[in-house]
């Protein structure tokens, strides 16, 4: 990636261009990534005992990648500030060669109405990893029903309705977000409508939960201010990865 970045930026029409971008702002959205970063370097935020993980040479290698990558220019300074819709202007108005973002960038990508200046321009990969593919997030919508609702039938009568195949189909047709289906993904029209089902589903079939504790808003407030600080650089990497590591295993300690 960091190869044909170089390459882009010696063409004269490539100068100024930002390489990559994802969503580093204090958010929701950075505790997507670090978690990716990591994974994508073979580790993992939080094991599959419900431990903590970020102490390890994995975790590091996978922080080290995003800091080393603003300060070496790969990821833009103001991409610190970038959530979803941030980056994808900037990509659309082609400032920047690659994007970490989800599938509903497709359909506003290739949009007509002179809002995108890449439209048909770009393709979609799974996300790189330090040796090879690297592995993204599951995210999603849930759809639940209170136990204090009092049409409990009805609401889930609702549920099976707005989540059928059908309909489905109907959302990826309009938004290019990702399917619940298999047979979706594998349906000849929709993969000739949208190319890019192959690889979602490749994507998919690797990708890793958020970290799955109990005490999820402690958890994910931990994971944000200390890769914050990272990226930052007001606090070195090995540094904020044992505060991280601290404060995860406090949070998973809650009773």
């Amino acid at each position: 990636m960091k190869q044909d970045c170089a390459k882009v930026r010696q063409l004269p029409e490539g100068k100024g261009i930002g390489c990559y971008a994802g969503q580093f702002d204090k958010y929701e959205g950075l505790t997507v990534n670090f978690s990716e970063a990591v994974a994508s370097a073979g580790g993992s935020v939080v094991d599959a005992n419900g431990k903590a993980t970020v102490d390890t040479d994995a975790a590091k290698k996978g922080l080290q990648f995003l800091v080393d990558g603003f300060k070496d220019g790969t990821i833009p300074k103001q991409a610190a500030t970038y959530e979803e819709e941030d980056g994808r202007r900037a990509f659309q108005a082609g400032n920047l060669l690659f994007h970490r973002q989800w599938p509903y960038q497709w359909t506003l990508a290739n949009a007509k109405d002179g809002s995108s200046k890449v439209g048909g321009k770009f393709g979609v990969a799974t996300l790189p990893g330090l040796d090879g593919p690297g592995k993204s997030s599951l995210g999603g919508l849930d759809l639940a029903i209170s136990k204090f609702a009092k049409h409990k039938a009805t609401a889930l009568d609702f549920i099976k309705f707005f989540s059928n195949e059908e309909n489905a189909r109907t959302n990826l047709k309009v938004t290019s977000a990702a399917p619940p289906y298999t047979d979706l993904y594998d349906d000849p029209a929709l993969r000739k409508q949208f190319p890019y089902l192959d690889t979602l589903k490749q994507s998919l079939a690797t990708a890793t939960p958020r970290p799955v504790v109990v005490h999820y808003g402690d958890a994910t407030a931990a994971i944000q201010e200390s890769a914050s600080a990272a990226l930052s650089g007001s606090t070195p990497v090995d540094t904020a990865l044992a505060d991280m590591q601290k404060q995860l295993s406090a949070a998973i300690a809650e009773k």
